[in-house]
């Protein structure tokens, strides 16, 4: 996935040029009036990545209360009412966004992340300094009093989730060439993936509900429509079947919008980094 990160700010550069010309709307603009990016339909993957990122730096209440609605929010609540949670969801749509929306739209409780900085370090200072400020702005839009990485011991996120009524959203689909960490076979979208089970292993130890979840975006309307699913119980199945559920979860919606996927699934994780 770091490959995608590079190839995304290149593009991103010529974009900012863009936005400086007398006949584009400027990005403060924009953000005055909580509108999101223009994007042209129809569109392909790049041109949704280049949509995505623009849109961190409108991340805020007022925005978000204008451009997104939640389908599943009652799941999400009951899940709550038994402790904490873990809110699940691959690289599609504005995933970013999914943290200022549950903050804003699903009660306020207390949410935050755990992102890579391991896939950063093949980018350049410049770059690298773009997507730390993307953790940044994501923290921002739901209240996050910290962030966590995966490159620090989990012992941070284990804390967190013993807290009752606690939220971290993780992404199944994260991958990390340094950290060469074993994978499990899966199927996804009608094909074989391989995936880690960190989330699942993660709930098992916390007691954490599983949320899964999935965003897409409506370019004619201008709102992102965040689905949530009912919570799997960790103390009820394998890790296996717990992220296998949540990828049957997820995988109709990356199929009806692939052209939202921030890089190409199963192009990437049909090839296993390294097998359990």
């Amino acid at each position: 996935m770091w490959q995608r990160l590079i190839s995304w700010f290149k593009t991103a550069k010529a974009s900012e040029a863009e936005d400086a010309t007398p006949s584009s709307p400027s990005a403060q603009t924009r953000a005055a009036l909580d509108q999101p990016p223009p994007i042209a339909i129809p569109f392909d993957l790049a041109a949704y990545r280049q949509f995505m990122c623009d849109e961190t730096y409108l991340y805020r209440a007022s925005y978000i209360q204008k451009h997104v609605a939640i389908e599943g929010a009652s799941h999400y609540s009951e899940a709550l009412a038994k402790g904490s949670v873990i809110v699940v969801f691959v690289h599609h749509g504005s995933w970013l966004l999914m943290n200022g929306a549950l903050h804003h739209l699903c009660g306020g409780a207390p949410i935050t992340s755990i992102a890579s900085r391991r896939n950063l370090e093949f980018c350049t200072p410049e770059e690298k300094e773009f997507w730390l400020g993307v953790h940044q702005r994501s923290a921002e839009s739901c209240n996050a009093p910290v962030i966590f990485y995966t490159d620090q011991s989990p012992i941070g996120s284990v804390r967190w989730l013993k807290q009752a009524h606690h939220v971290l959203t993780v992404a199944l689909d994260v991958r990390e060439p340094v950290a060469d960490k074993p994978e499990q076979q899966f199927q996804f979208m009608g094909q074989t993936v391989y995936l880690q089970t960190g989330p699942a292993k993660l709930a098992q130890l916390t007691g954490a509900q599983v949320v899964p979840a999935a965003i897409a975006y409506n370019a004619q309307t201008q709102r992102h429509l965040l689905t949530l699913y009912p919570a799997i119980d960790p103390g009820t199945c394998t890790p296996e079947a717990l992220t296998q559920t949540a990828l049957d979860c997820i995988g109709p919606h990356v199929m009806r919008s692939p052209e939202q996927q921030f890089y190409d699934l199963l192009g990437a994780l049909q090839t296993p980094q390294k097998f359990a």
